[in-house]
């Protein structure tokens, strides 16, 4: 069989090549290491918060609190840095 090599074919090797924490030009990312490192803090603080308010502690409002730090800055920073991507490109 032939290969594609067609100009509608986008996709570029290194782009084929990179991993998940690295960029398309196969570059790492530390915005993407940090955000999933903050995402997996979300996810065990949820975790601890919700077995402490299973076991009868009423007050578990810092867990949910920290949780939700821990989310907004897993989510948030990149979404910045796309915003302000497509803004430096006008």
């Amino acid at each position: 069989m032939a290969e594609d090599t067609s100009a509608g074919n986008s996709v570029s090797s290194a782009a084929e090549d990179s991993g998940f924490f690295q960029e398309d030009n196969g570059t790492w990312s530390s915005m993407r290491l940090m955000c999933f490192v903050s995402l997996l803090a979300a996810i065990a603080f949820g975790l601890l918060t919700l077995a402490l308010s299973w076991h009868s502690k009423p007050d578990t409002a810092n867990g949910i609190y920290l949780t939700l730090g821990f989310l907004l800055g897993a989510f948030a920073p990149k979404a910045v840095q796309k915003f302000a991507e497509q803004k430096g490109v006008k």
